[in-house]
This record gives structure tokens, sequence and C-alpha cells, in this order.
């Protein structure tokens, strides 16, 4: 399952982090944070293993990471685009820029081995958001993209949004439908096809599973939130203590599609199945 985003805590540490006078920071040379850990396993690092990655570690432009075999990684940026970076991937943040006010930027991913999954947030709504792999440039416009690398070849996997462009030297494809997937080598990117369900459903599968180190159990599961009201209206008879304002209600439903995009994409591969592909 996908680690919820920390919606509250992010707001908190966004707002301490704008607090600090600029020229504090630049006096002592910090690259200022562009995302977060959400999640992770004791095995999550930078890719020169210095420091083992946690939840609330922040990522700087530069940073390589990498995961070993027994979990993923997930990560949020300021921009709300999340990120879930697969088990023994490698991965680095070649590029991050974001305006809050105007709401524009560039995300740059370099994708070296292994998978990925992108949920575009504000950035990739008007400028696309670019991984670039050993083979291929995938550009996710946006939406919901899969990603992974593998012996000398990248499969680009469409989910969901408004369109996936993968281009190299030979070429190049782009995809309007979700559940399409273009595979690119030296000869350039193949035509788009259908991916099988059971692939997608064991892609997914990969990067979502967390397992326990000997010896010790699985974490209990993290009771829901309750959400803060902002509105008169009273709450359900199920919550009679909490009153849950209609705006709050639809903007965590739409996050938590967000965040747990599997929640949906039974729904979305397997509808209009005669639409033709773009």
């Amino acid at each position: 399952m996908s680690p919820p985003f920390y919606r509250d805590w992010w707001l908190a540490a966004a707002l301490t982090s704008t607090a600090l006078p600029v020229g504090i920071a630049q006096a002592a040379d910090i690259p200022m944070p562009v995302g977060v850990v959400t999640a992770s396993s004791q095995s999550s690092t930078p890719a020169d293993g210095s420091n083992t990655l946690h939840v609330g570690s922040d990522l700087t432009p530069g940073m390589r990471l990498h995961t070993q075999s027994d979990s993923p990684l997930h990560v949020l940026f300021l921009d709300q685009s999340a990120l879930t970076l697969g088990p023994d991937s490698e991965l680095t943040i070649d590029e991050f820029s974001y305006d809050a006010d105007a709401q524009q930027g560039q995300i740059r991913l370099g994708l070296n081995k292994g998978s990925l999954r992108i949920v575009g947030g504000h950035i990739s709504k008007n400028n696309a958001a670019v991984i670039t792999t050993p083979d291929a440039t995938v550009e996710v416009l946006g939406g919901i993209t899969l990603v992974s690398v593998s012996g000398g070849a990248t499969q680009s996997t469409f989910l969901f949004g408004q369109q996936m462009r993968v281009s190299n030297g030979s070429g190049s494809q782009t995809v309007t439908r979700p559940g399409f997937s273009v595979n690119s080598n030296r000869n350039g990117p193949s035509a788009p096809t259908r991916m099988e369900p059971q692939q997608l459903t064991n892609q997914l599968t990969q990067l979502e599973r967390t397992q326990a180190r000997p010896n010790q159990s699985p974490p209990p599961p993290t009771p829901p939130q309750p959400l803060v009201s902002l509105s008169d209206r009273p709450g359900s008879p199920n919550l009679p203590e909490q009153q849950l304002a209609p705006d709050r209600v639809r903007t965590n439903t739409d996050s938590t599609q967000q965040a747990n995009p599997t929640l949906a994409l039974n729904t979305l591969l397997n509808s209009n199945s005669s639409t033709i592909q773009s």
C-alpha cells in the first residue's frame, strides 16, 4: 500500500523552511530541500552510501539514490509530485525548480537502473516531468507513468493523464491511452502496445512490497488520521465528533487516489476497451 501524504507535516516543514533567512542559507552553502522521503526501508541510501534514508529525510538537486532488493522508496516533492523508486534501482535528481506562486517549474530525473512510478504534481500539469534512461527520454504531462530499465531496454507504461512521450535518437512515440507501453532500445521506441493486466499487477506489486527483516514483525497498521473541519455542518452518524467539510472530503479523496493509483487502475485500464489508441 502506498504511504499516506503527510499534509500537515509537509505544510509545517514548508513554513519552517521559508522562515529561514535567505542570507543564512546561502552563507552556509546548504542546498535547499526539494522533496522529502515519506516511506523507506533501512537499506535505502544515497548512492555514495553515506547515510541511510528515513522518513523525513530531505532530498536536494543532484542527489543520487539507490534501493536494495527488499523494499521501494517513496518520495514527495514540493510541487506535490510523488515518486516511488522500485527495489534494486538507482535514480538521480538531475533538476528540480518550482515557483509555488505560479505553480510552474521543471523536474528532471535520471533512472540508471530499476524502476519507478511518477505521479505528476503541479509542475507536470503545464511542463512535462522528464525521466532520462540509458535508452530513452520519457516525458510525462499531467499524469502517472511507470518506467523500468532492464537488459539494455526501457519500458514506459502510461497509466493516467494527458500524455506520455518517449523518444531517443531513432524516433519518438506519443501515448494518450492508459495501459499502453512503449519499449525503447538503440533501434528506437516501439509502437505503443497494451500491457497485459497481470504484467501490470506484477510491476505495481514490486513498487508496493515491503519485506519484514529476520526476527522483525511487520509494523502495525497506521490508524486513519481525522480530517480537520472547516465546516459548520454536522458530521456523519458514524463520526459524531467530526465535522467534515465537503471540500476537505473531496480533496482527501482526490489525494488518496493520487497516492494510491492502484485503487483506480483496474477501472481505468479495463474500461472503454474499444477506444482507438492515439
